[in-house]
């Protein structure tokens, strides 16, 4: 039997599509297209708003963080999440450039392994409250497998990021 490995996957984004979908609109149709992509999602997190990292005048960023699982290896799942970046219309110019949606692999499977192409865990993901926040939230079990703290215990230490559930009037289905 084939071997399933754990995924944390970070969503964002902080502009609205071409099509005008709001980024937690994008953010959730990347969630479809992920389960079409042999990625079976467990949990996701509540939607956070937080500034940009780092500091601009760019729009406030929408972020959740995706549980879930997979028979892929790594380097399959990065692959995925760049084609549905694509899909969904992402164009890659500029580093830090405003954007509708972006996906991170955060942790596969609690790996340590450093490519060209990919670094896990996620090299920044510690030293954003935007992705240690949701962690908590929805898998307050994660270690992060290098630090060897939990995402409450990393979250609490970055303590001039301020982020917030989003809560909305609208609904964005």
């Amino acid at each position: 039997m084939k071997k399933k490995y754990d995924l944390i996957i970070g969503i964002g984004g902080n502009i609205n599509s071409k099509e005008g979908l709001h980024p937690i609109e994008v953010g959730k149709k990347a969630i479809k297209k992920l389960k079409s992509l042999s990625i079976h999602i467990q949990k996701v997190s509540s939607w956070y708003i937080s500034d940009p990292i780092p500091k601009s005048n760019q729009p406030k960023f929408f972020n959740c963080i995706v549980i879930g699982n997979t028979f892929l290896n790594e380097n399959k799942v990065l692959e995925n999440l760049l084609l549905v970046e694509k899909l969904l219309g992402r164009i890659r110019i500029n580093l830090n450039d405003s954007r509708s949606i972006d996906l991170d692999l955060i942790d596969y499977d609690g790996k340590i392994y450093k490519s060209n192409d990919l670094v896990l865990p996620h090299p920044r993901s510690h030293l954003r409250k935007f992705v240690m926040e949701p962690i908590a939230e929805v898998n307050p079990f994660w270690v992060h497998p290098i630090i060897g703290l939990n995402a409450k215990q990393l979250s609490n230490q970055l303590t001039k990021q301020i982020i917030s559930i989003y809560k909305s009037n609208k609904k964005i289905d």
